[in-house]
């Protein structure tokens, strides 16, 4: 993860990755939840609607609150949770392939409508995710 306090560290992190099979998504959480990602993806903006999360990556721990945006810069994954401690109960492989941590594919159970994803339609946690 990176943060950028400068146009001079934004156009680093953003000069690497290409825009190619770009991939929007609303994600709608309640309690407990745990998305351990896994797709490789080069670049990743999360913006907190609502609710909190926290973002674990092998670098860095962050709280994220309504209105706060973070940006990862991959391909090293990391974990979207309503608690740092949790494990990943969800895994996002590549070509959004969504299992749970025992290899059951969850991607339809956990479809809520057009471009909107989670355990709830109406969760306490919303989160604009884009890759």
């Amino acid at each position: 993860m990176v943060y950028c306090e400068g146009v001079d560290a934004l156009t680093h992190l953003l000069s690497g990755p290409h825009a190619q099979r770009a991939f929007a998504l609303r994600v709608v959480m309640d309690q407990p939840w745990s998305i351990d990602v896994q797709d490789r993806a080069p670049l990743t903006l999360i913006a907190i609607l609502s609710g909190e999360a926290s973002l674990v990556t092998e670098r860095a721990q962050v709280s994220l609150k309504p209105g706060d945006i973070a940006i990862v810069r991959g391909p090293e994954p990391y974990r979207l949770a309503d608690d740092p401690e949790r494990e990943g109960l969800i895994v996002i492989h590549p070509g959004q392939v969504c299992t749970t941590q025992g290899g059951e594919h969850v991607s339809f159970s956990m479809a809520q409508g057009v471009r909107t994803w989670g355990n709830s339609p109406t969760g306490t946690t919303t989160m604009l995710i884009g890759t």
